[in-house]
């Protein structure tokens, strides 16, 4: 899930340092890039379920060679969004089922961890997940989606590895490398639901009030739940390949 290109991102874009106010330049390769705008397509719907994608037209598309785009397309496959059909090729999986599924584990590993996590929280562990949320805001204002993934991130990790139990916060981190489900809320159209619900969380989780930070992070996890798997079965197939750009400018690319 790494690599979602911000519109005015170059070769020096920073990387914020959550909590440490450090911000270390990052570079995105082809890989990076090929891989980060084919998900928002499929996420978007715009590469519906069943789409073939070939290489060869990637590459012509993107004015890149087979490797970043062969890649590319593993990675999206490690996270179930296409699949390999021995000498047909590759095309994009029906995974709306598959999304449900995940929002209902994460529903039930988070909500456990947001409980304790409350339970067991320090005035230190509030002050770094009120940063963290300040960091998403302040990526969402600037446009910035690497930043907007790694804040909320780093949010939910700080609140999870307060509860104390460092098997549940590897499962839910386990959960999270199998389905692309930062990228979706990285998506414009849903910044401000994402962000809206991370308030009333943050703002429960300072109170003490773990009842309602977890019946806040539910109800998010719920909608998020239903709303990706409507996008993707109301999809409609297309004979090419939508609106992905056709070529990247240079300083956005490293080998």
């Amino acid at each position: 899930m790494d690599g979602w290109p911000a519109s005015k991102r170059g070769s020096g874009q920073a990387r914020p340092g959550v909590g440490r106010g450090v911000r270390v330049p990052i570079y995105l390769s082809k890989r990076d890039i090929l891989e980060a705008k084919l998900t928002e397509a499929i996420l978007r719907g715009e590469l519906p379920t069943g789409k073939w994608l070939r290489q060869e037209e990637l590459a012509a598309r993107f004015g890149v060679s087979s490797t970043p785009v062969r890649e590319a397309l593993r990675v999206l496959e490690s996270k179930g969004l296409v699949v390999y059909e021995l000498q047909r090729g590759v095309r994009v999986a029906d995974f709306a089922g598959s999304a449900r599924q995940f929002f209902r584990l994460c529903e039930a590993l988070e909500s456990l961890a947001t409980e304790m996590a409350v339970e067991n929280m320090t005035p230190t562990g509030v002050a770094e997940i009120e940063r963290a949320l300040a960091e998403m805001e302040a990526a969402a204002e600037r446009d910035d989606p690497i930043a907007l993934r790694e804040s909320h991130r780093a949010l939910h990790l700080t609140l999870y590895r307060a509860a104390s139990f460092p098997a549940l916060v590897d499962s839910i981190q386990m959960a999270w490398s199998r389905f692309p489900w930062d990228g979706f809320l990285s998506m414009p159209e849903h910044r401000l639901l994402s962000l809206g619900d991370h308030r009333l969380m943050v703002e429960s989780v300072t109170n003490g009030d773990s009842m309602h930070a977890v019946e806040h992070l539910r109800g998010h996890l719920r909608a998020l739940g239903e709303l990706l798997p409507d996008t993707l079965e109301a999809q409609v197939g297309e004979s090419g390949y939508g609106s992905l750009a056709g070529d990247f400018d240079d300083g956005h690319l490293v080998s």
